[in-house]
């Protein structure tokens, strides 16, 4: 198989087959589907199983639950194609993708490609649309995997391209006991080791948000926790990965960017979950503190500079007034 499609399955009966078939239906004779039931306790194992009866190319494997770094890895173990993709099981392909898929394989193929993708919230839909972009070197790369981890769009799994040889070669995997930030680390490191990156104008998956109750948008009371676990996996990853210091530093600082940028994130949560105003400022004062005392260094990018010198300066009003607007516009 020239293409494996690795699909987490928990729960989903409702949006399954749609997932499944979206794949099916690619006009490509080389992709293999791997679906990966990670203990569901609905009908979906036994759709799982329909498929695999029905389909040659579906290929099945159940396990007791563990997490979707669990069942990503599961399926990564199984795969068979020169190429991997990630869907997950509430999403879906958009037609005729399969044709791209080939047309790029075909030819001189980047290690890590980043597709446009559509967001579909049950009545109408969204474009992000990438710009075409190639970087044939690791000085080109650099840069711009930097500017993906700064601004997160490195982080999902879903609307890229890897090549299993360089997985299965370093041996990379999700980190498992994180179900958040997994997938940001798996693409942190998966991408120390590219020598070519690329981003396609071409839409390459459909997120469907009409399911308030998915797991890649359910909220984690232990997300410090979870967030630890994929911190530490890339930290370590990052520590004896062959690569010179100088681009270990370049990590390290839109690492250090995201730390940063999560104070936001907290003010945000406080303010959903009614935190009152004081309460929000004493304790927005002591995450600022804590990050300014690990002394850490940004990406000297505009970008960065604005998001960075309220925390840097303590500024929790306006950390505050930016998480409610983010609240109030479902924005992140």
């Amino acid at each position: 198989m020239r293409f494996s499609v690795i699909i987490p399955v928990y729960n989903a009966e409702k949006t399954l087959r749609r997932c499944v078939d979206s794949v099916l239906g690619q006009e490509s004779a080389d992709i293999e589907i791997i679906l990966v039931n990670d203990g569901s306790t609905d009908g979906s194992g036994s759709i799982c199983e329909e498929y695999s009866r029905m389909a040659p190319s579906v290929r099945y494997i159940s396990q007791k639950n563990g997490g979707v770094s669990a069942a990503r890895n599961a399926g990564l173990d199984a795969a068979q194609g020169e190429y991997i993709l990630f869907v997950d099981s509430d999403d879906h392909l958009p037609e005729g993708f399969g044709h791209e898929l080939e047309r790029i394989a075909a030819g001189d193929c980047a290690d890590f490609i980043r597709f446009s993708d559509c967001v579909f919230n049950g009545s109408e839909s969204k474009r992000n649309i990438c710009r075409p972009f190639f970087a044939g070197t690791r000085k080109e790369i650099l840069p711009r995997i930097s500017e993906a981890i700064c601004m997160k769009t490195i982080n999902p799994p879903w609307a890229k391209l890897y090549k299993r040889g360089i997985i299965e070669k370093h041996g990379i995997r999700f980190p498992v006991g994180a179900s958040v930030g997994e997938d940001r680390a798996f693409n942190i490191v998966y991408s120390l080791y590219i020598d070519s990156y690329a981003e396609s104008e071409t839409v390459g998956y459909v997120l469907n948000t009409e399911n308030e109750n998915s797991l890649s948008r359910k909220r984690h009371d232990d997300l410090k926790k979870q967030f630890a676990v994929a911190g530490e996996y890339i930290q370590r990853e990052l520590a004896k990965a062959p690569i010179p210091e100088n681009e270990k530093d370049s990590y390290r600082r839109a690492i250090d960017f995201g730390t940063c940028r999560g104070v936001y994130h907290d003010a945000k949560l406080m303010i959903q979950d009614k935190t009152g105003w004081f309460a929000r400022q004493r304790e927005l004062l002591q995450l600022c503190r804590k990050i300014n005392g690990k002394h850490m260094k940004y990406p000297k990018t505009r970008y960065c500079t604005m998001i960075t010198l309220p925390v840097r300066l303590c500024l929790t009003p306006v950390i505050d007034a930016v998480a409610g607007k983010l609240t109030r516009g479902a924005g992140d």
